[in-house]
């Protein structure tokens, strides 16, 4: 699987309608808008380089202490100190994860000189069932000494799969002292209290390292702001934070990120209409024959049965951006990020032509 960044990131050039990158289509929070173009006055200072503040905050909706939060540059920028800090001073280090996760994973793994093993999931979704089911029992199979750090997206991105609580709770009594079990709940606003899913802080997780990632490129709506957390035992965090660049978070992300905190009534309005506007792409989907994995995220993963590039150009034709998945080793699939009521009309008018699409 490659892991070049050109074909997996960035959206097409010239799109309309947006949805190849996962972001929110509703925007961020007004007062996270406010409070980062008052940063800006103050833009020839240095941000606070500990992130206080927006720690603290974090720390108090999270209900862990200031010294179990990390913050940084987005959920990618935190996973390439922590996977390194974990397989430190180990030329034997493996770091595992489910085949197709979030592809951080493997660049970290890479950057920390650590072995990348992958266990199998089920297939792809069928008309009747999402694909990409996950065994927590093959994860614990594959655990050897020389596992450093499992990573598990939950929900997962690209493939929509998700790990009920009930299986993370055993996992994680399974799991051996000597591995750090990492959990990135990028996506889970959208998917607390449905289908079994749970998060950590809402479960007994009997396992002394564990690791939980989150974000606010997601619900919070900063992407273009790179924020993201991670919260687990103090002297990981500390190890891990010693390793960002200084000065790291700007002041103006800082100040969105706790302004967004602070304004539940958008958070929820961005949730409501996201899990509403997934239903509805999922629905169309299903009327239309179309087999795909809605999951739990902000997106759907669709199975095309052939070579997903003509039914991405198909779609770019008629200026909606699709994300093809072929850096994950899935060449007949698209993901399209759940976006506004209008876009998603968009897709599912564009979707019986843009889907049958061959060249």
């Amino acid at each position: 699987m490659s892991i070049a960044a050109g074909a997996a990131v960035g959206p097409p050039p010239g799109m309309a309608v947006r949805l190849s990158s996962n972001e929110s289509p509703f925007g961020p929070s007004p007062l996270a808008v406010e409070a980062a173009t008052a940063a800006l006055t103050d833009a020839h200072r240095y941000p606070d380089d500990a992130s206080a503040e927006l720690r603290a905050a974090v720390a108090v909706d999270e209900g862990v202490t200031p010294a179990e939060v990390a913050v940084g540059t987005g959920s990618a920028a935190l996973l390439m100190d922590l996977i390194p800090e974990r397989c430190a001073g180990d030329g034997s280090a493996e770091v595992l994860a489910f085949a197709r996760s979030f592809v951080v994973y493997r660049l970290a793994a890479r950057n920390a000189r650590a072995d990348y093993v992958e266990v199998a999931t089920g297939g792809p979704a069928t008309g009747t069932a999402p694909g990409y089911q996950r065994d927590v029992e093959a994860l614990l199979a594959a655990v050897t000494p020389r596992t450093r750090v499992v990573a598990i997206d939950n929900p997962a991105n690209p493939t929509a799969a998700h790990v009920d609580g009930a299986a993370l709770e055993h996992l994680a009594r399974e799991l051996p002292g000597h591995v750090t079990l990492l959990i990135d709940e990028a996506y889970h606003h959208f998917a607390d209290g449905q289908q079994g899913y749970a998060r950590v802080r809402d479960l007994a997780l009997d396992h002394e390292d564990v690791v939980v990632l989150t974000t606010f490129s997601k619900a919070y709506a900063l992407a273009g702001l790179r924020v993201g957390a991670l919260l687990g035992p103090p002297a990981l965090v500390a190890a891990t934070d010693g390793r960002r660049p200084r000065f790291n978070l700007a002041a103006a992300a800082q100040a969105a990120a706790l302004a967004s905190l602070g304004d539940r009534a958008h958070l929820d309005a961005t949730i409501r209409g996201t899990i509403e506007g997934r239903r509805r792409l999922s629905q169309g989907l299903h009327e239309l024959g179309v087999p795909h994995s809605a999951g739990l995220g902000n997106f759907v993963t669709v199975e095309l049965g052939r070579h997903a590039g003509p039914v991405v150009e198909a779609f770019a034709a008629r200026g909606i951006g699709v994300r093809p998945l072929t850096p994950y080793g899935l060449e007949e699939q698209v993901r399209i990020t759940v976006g506004t009521p209008t876009e998603v009309d968009a897709v599912l008018t564009a979707a019986p032509e843009a889907l049958t699409a061959t060249s």
